[in-house]
C-alpha cells in the first residue's frame, strides 16, 4: 500500500471541507436555516418586551441573510439540473 492518497481520497476529502460549496450547501440545509427561522420567530415573540426598533433591526438582518442562504442554494440546485439534463442529453445521443 501507497502512503500517497489515491484521487478518490483527496477529492472526497476535498468535499468535505469547510470552503466547499456542496459542504456549504448541507450546512445551510441542516443547521443554519432552521436556526435561523426558529430565532426570527423567537424575535417576534419577544416583540412586546424588546424595542421594536430593534427587534425589527434584527429579524430584517436575520431574513435577509436567510434570503442570501436561499439564493445559494437555488444556484447549486441550478447548477445539479444542469449537469443531470447534460447527462440525459449524451444518453440521448448514445
Amino acid at each position: 500500500m501507497s502512503d500517497i492518497p489515491s484521487g478518490v481520497d483527496t477529492g472526497a476529502a476535498r468535499e468535505h471541507t469547510t470552503t466547499s460549496r456542496r459542504t456549504r450547501a448541507h450546512v445551510i440545509i441542516c443547521h443554519s436555516l432552521n436556526t435561523k427561522s426558529r430565532t426570527l420567530l423567537e424575535i417576534f415573540s419577544l416583540a412586546d418586551r424588546v424595542s421594536p426598533e430593534v427587534s425589527a433591526a434584527v429579524a430584517r438582518e436575520l431574513a435577509d441573510d436567510i434570503l442570501r442562504d436561499v439564493a445559494f442554494l437555488r444556484a447549486e440546485l441550478d447548477g445539479i439540473e444542469i449537469f443531470a439534463r447534460g447527462q440525459l442529453a449524451r444518453l440521448d445521443r448514445g
